[in-house]
């Protein structure tokens, strides 16, 4: 059952729209797909499925009945006879319940209210699932996914993305099959699965060269999960030329969110493989073009703390270091992240040890739980655990936490990254 809109008109109504507010097709393209896909659309020679729609509808400003009709809106089959809408428009009583419901999630989305947003998603989710709808199990499965990123439960929103990429695979959408993978790759590194996070990549770039997304944000995005993939590996040379492929992409779009996230990647991407100054290059670029009223406070949260994660992983500067951290403190707190307490209380832990406070890391250390950590952080305190125990005179027990850091290593697939720290296990002083 695809998720398509099947409308003649679909093409006239939005080359009209798009004419009458002066906007290019490159206008409308930016952020999803790229121009020439806008062109076959507004000549219908291309029927655009409902997330291509809800972009456009976005970019324009009208509602979606401005672009399709009411019934070419709805991907399911057609359902059996029943109660329709009285004369004066009241709707039946189960289709009203749905929309509430609809209704009171949208509210919780957009007043941060993580929990109660899953709670309706999670409800429509399963609702749709029972019915056989395949449409409406991937547009709530895909919202709620970002509802459990946001409140870190990776395991969940592992199990959630397979199951949506089986639903994709049937609809015969590619996008939808597409969308779904790249979710699936970030979700697989983060739980520690990084053989199958390769193989969806692979599998992502052979299929979008056959969807709307090509050369567009969501295939920058794949590049970026990519690359993100490579360096919790270990990095390695094919880092680089994927970074120059993704920012080339992003050049292309000429939009400063967009491009500014593809500094933020390749930041982090260099100063994970020692490139320190080129690391602090595309730090300076995406400073510069994320710091704008569209990017929210918690993605710039993200990225300060992202950037200080790198510095320290590269060994910088510390006084880059130290100036990187009390933004990002600052940043953290005025996007009030408490749903990630661990990775907050981790990364000062790292902090500590960067700047010779060992007792004060492990003080820092027994708060963190580390089940609330991805698989490549959890790595990383362990390892700056092991450290701090090293330099308190805490050998036998630094000893232990350098060969755990190195097992949680080689259990992620990260084995580059393993190979240097059981070097860091080898030179540590015998007790």
């Amino acid at each position: 059952m695809a998720t398509q809109i099947a409308q003649p008109d679909f093409g006239r109504r939005l080359r009209r729209l798009r004419t009458e507010r002066g906007m290019s097709q490159r206008d409308l393209a930016v952020g999803a797909v790229n121009q020439s896909y806008i062109s076959l659309l507004e000549s219908g020679t291309r029927v655009p499925t409902l997330e291509v729609v809800a972009h456009l509808v976005g970019v324009l400003g009208v509602p979606m009945a401005a672009l399709v009709d009411d019934a070419a809106l709805d991907p399911a089959p057609a359902p059996t006879p029943g109660p329709r809408p009285s004369d004066d428009g009241a709707r039946p009583p189960v289709e009203a319940a749905r929309l509430a419901q609809e209704l009171v999630t949208s509210s919780a989305i957009e007043q941060g209210d993580l929990v109660r947003a899953e709670q309706g998603l999670t409800s429509a989710y399963r609702a749709a699932r029972e019915a056989g709808e395949a449409a409406s199990m991937l547009s709530h499965g895909l919202a709620l996914e970002r509802i459990l990123e946001q409140r870190n439960d990776r395991v969940a929103r592992h199990a959630l993305l397979e199951e949506l990429v089986e639903v994709a695979e049937k609809t015969g959408v590619p996008e939808a099959l597409v969308r779904a993978r790249i979710a699936l790759i970030g979700a697989a590194r983060d739980v520690g699965r990084l053989d199958e996070a390769f193989t969806h990549i692979e599998l992502a770039e052979q299929e979008i060269t056959s969807t709307a997304f090509v050369r567009g944000s969501e295939h920058i995005r794949l590049y970026a999960v990519h690359i993100s993939v490579l360096s919790d590996a270990g990095g390695g040379a094919e880092v680089i030329r994927i970074v120059e492929r993704m920012m080339a992409m992003a050049l292309e779009l000429d939009s400063p969110a967009i491009t500014g996230r593809a500094h933020w990647v390749a930041s982090i991407a260099m100063a994970r493989m020692g490139e320190v100054e080129r690391s602090l290059e595309h730090l300076r670029s995406a400073r510069e073009m994320l710091a704008n009223p569209t990017t929210s406070l918690r993605d710039w949260a993200r990225f300060a703390a992202a950037a200080v994660s790198a510095l320290m992983d590269a060994e910088a500067d510390l006084s880059e270091i130290t100036a990187h951290m009390v933004a990002a403190r600052a940043a953290m707190s005025a996007a009030d992240l408490a749903t990630s307490p661990s990775a907050a209380a981790s990364l000062e832990v790292r902090y500590a040890v960067a700047v010779g406070e060992p007792e004060r890391a492990l003080e820092i250390a027994s708060t963190v739980d580390e089940a609330d950590l991805s698989a490549i952080e959890r790595v990383r305190f362990v390892l700056a655990v092991g450290r701090a125990q090293r330099r308190c005179g805490r050998s036998e027990e630094a000893a232990g936490s350098l060969r755990r850091a190195a097992q949680l290593a080689e259990a992620a697939s990260a084995y580059r990254r393993a190979v240097q720290i059981w070097r860091e296990v080898d030179d540590a002083p015998a007790s």
